[in-house]
């Protein structure tokens, strides 16, 4: 008896250890619905992980942004209305918000890679200057992400605790993280070549 209480107790740990696990079908539903069904739907997982811990949480950035997926709805409102979402209340909502602000940033974005919509989601179009000053040095119209990193100009951030990091060194790990955290949520029978939709 002792034995069977302690399996259901570690297999519930496991289940809520990684609340990312049970988002993994709704965030597929969404980017399928969205971009289609050749999207690697598992980064939008990793998004959340890194966003939230995929956890339903008011930010305390001071901009309001909320939910799985870190919005500032009234930044997006307008935007998502006409997409049909007329609010973030529901996680449901919030997965679906992501998805379409995803596709956004993919658009607004100066490269076809994924890694620049998902800076473009994190720190706005910043991005896209750092990628226009590459592209005046090396004569490249697509710019990989280390050449973009190597033109970033963005400000050294001051911590409360004395400590100083390059608001660069913040941006460029974002994509980096999304794509580690994506790993753990890809099927293993997927062969991302074989998608148009490529992260590097």
């Amino acid at each position: 008896m002792l034995r069977l209480l302690f399996i259901l107790l570690l297999s519930t740990h496991i289940v809520l250890g990684d609340r990312c696990k049970n988002l993994v079908q709704k965030v597929r539903r969404a980017h399928y619905l969205v971009f289609g069904v050749d999207f690697p739907y598992w980064y939008g997982v990793g998004q959340l992980k890194q966003e939230s811990g995929c956890r339903d949480i008011i930010s305390k950035d001071g901009v309001g942004s909320r939910g799985v997926a870190q919005i500032t709805y009234r930044v997006w409102q307008k935007f998502l209305k006409k997409k049909g979402i007329n609010n973030i209340n529901t996680i449901s909502n919030q997965i679906h918000a992501q998805a379409y602000i995803m596709k956004q940033c993919k658009l607004e974005t100066y490269t076809s890679h994924l890694w620049g919509a998902y800076m473009v989601y994190n720190g706005g179009l910043i991005v896209n200057k750092e990628i226009i000053r590459a592209r005046k040095k090396y004569h490249i119209k697509e710019v990989p992400y280390c050449i973009a990193k190597e033109f970033c100009k963005r400000k050294i951030i001051e911590f409360n605790n004395g400590q100083f990091i390059s608001a660069c060194k913040i941006a460029y790990d974002y994509p980096k993280k999304i794509y580690i955290y994506g790993q753990q949520y890809k099927p293993f029978n997927i062969n991302e070549n074989d998608s148009r939709y490529i992260f590097w």
